[in-house]
């Protein structure tokens, strides 16, 4: 069987990724870090994972459509 064309491939991290920031930002998971005797950065943190990982895959993505 043939593996996936290599953009369908990262279509398929871009879904990926969207889920588990989905799944961070919507889920019980949110009261955990957004709760108040969390340091006031740890929101920030977690945008700016969110953001580096868009960026990456974004970044690799133009790279494969050279």
């Amino acid at each position: 069987m043939d593996s996936p064309p290599e953009n369908e491939q990262t279509i398929d991290r871009v879904v990926i990724i969207f889920l588990f920031v989905l799944f961070l930002l919507i889920s019980p998971l949110r009261d955990i870090w957004a709760a108040d005797d969390n340091p006031w950065y740890v929101p920030y943190l977690i945008w700016l994972a969110i953001i580096f990982f868009a960026y990456r895959l974004q970044r690799r993505m133009r790279r494969d459509d050279l």
